[in-house]
């Protein structure tokens, strides 16, 4: 039954949680680096304002917490758990570098709208967010679960804070947009 557990024994693990949370931050630093000009648009924070800096800084802090904290949290292989979350994480595995494409190869000063933009206005946080979810059911995790929980809070704020800037530089062509298109996927 000590497979089955929720929580760790805090013992560091080489073939762990940490290895595909660590893979999609790779994910994100290789596609940047292929897409130069949409990865200088993502990391650009110019716009932040105070409200939606805070937000990002405890986004970071929070995704880091995640990460170190996954180095302790071992995979529950050969159970039910594993496979499922296995399945999850490579869907969204899939989805986080449509994103990145699509991003990437979108128009600089455009509104995008094309590729995996036209079912989530925001699929790099939301597949990132739904790739963890699949680690956390691999995991079979309660530590990484309830460490998700403020980073979710975190990254929700960060796109407030990008849904206003996106309103302020496009428009109505982003409220026709907000209209219809979900915040992240099907009705959410």
């Amino acid at each position: 039954m000590e497979n089955l557990s929720f929580f760790t024994t805090w013992q560091p693990t080489l073939g762990g949680a940490w290895i595909p949370a660590v893979a999609m931050v790779l994910v994100q630093f290789i596609c940047m680096a292929l897409f130069k000009e949409g990865g200088r648009r993502a990391v650009d924070t110019s716009w932040y304002d105070a409200k939606t800096k805070k937000y990002a800084q405890w986004n970071s802090i929070f995704q880091v917490v995640v990460i170190l904290l996954a180095i302790f949290i071992p995979f529950k292989f050969g159970t039910p758990w594993f496979t499922a979350g296995a399945i999850v994480y490579v869907v969204a595995f899939v989805l986080f570098m449509w994103s990145f494409y699509s991003y990437g190869t979108a128009d600089r000063d455009k509104l995008i709208t094309k590729g995996i933009y036209k079912y989530s206005r925001n699929p790099m946080y939301a597949v990132f967010t739904l790739a963890m979810v699949g680690i956390i059911i691999a995991a079979a995790s309660l530590w990484l679960l309830l460490a998700m929980i403020p980073y979710c809070w975190a990254m929700h704020g960060v796109i407030l804070g990008e849904e206003r800037y996106c309103e302020q530089t496009y428009g109505d062509a982003y409220r026709e947009y907000k209209k219809q298109v979900p915040r992240y996927f099907l009705f959410f």
